[in-house]
């Protein structure tokens, strides 16, 4: 799904994503509770569908950070089952034509999955 706009807490160029992922980006635990507790307070009665949209984009750019800084090593068998969690939310992005409320839900189970990333990457003390 393309987004018409890019976040600022978002990397925004193949350059700052290749940064991201080498780990030169900080993971910001505070903005990514802060995100995924905004998109949780949205009501589907009074957000539009590009709000949702752009939202999932930012959500989806902070899942994947945090995924990659928590999970990419994975020891445990949880842990693995928690990447395939990621890898398959991640990929079931609803498609512009879905219904609204389709998007919405999907919002909502991306910020689950950050707030749970965030904090084990807060309790493990992965964040710069």
């Amino acid at each position: 799904m393309t987004h018409p706009s890019t976040p600022s807490s978002m990397p925004s160029s193949p350059d700052q994503s290749q940064r991201a992922a080498d780990g030169a980006l900080p993971l910001d635990v505070e903005s990514a509770l802060r995100a995924a507790d905004d998109a949780l307070a949205l009501r589907l009665g009074t957000v539009t569908r590009h709000e949702i949209d752009v939202r999932t984009g930012e959500l989806r750019g902070h899942v994947c950070l945090f995924a990659e800084a928590v999970l990419d090593h994975a020891r445990t068998a949880a842990d693995r089952s928690v990447r395939w969690e990621v890898d398959q939310l991640l990929a079931s992005t609803p498609r512009d034509g879905a219904l609204v409320f389709s998007a919405y839900q999907h919002l909502r189970d991306l910020a689950r999955m950050l707030r749970r990333l965030a904090d084990s990457a807060a309790e493990h003390g992965v964040t710069s």
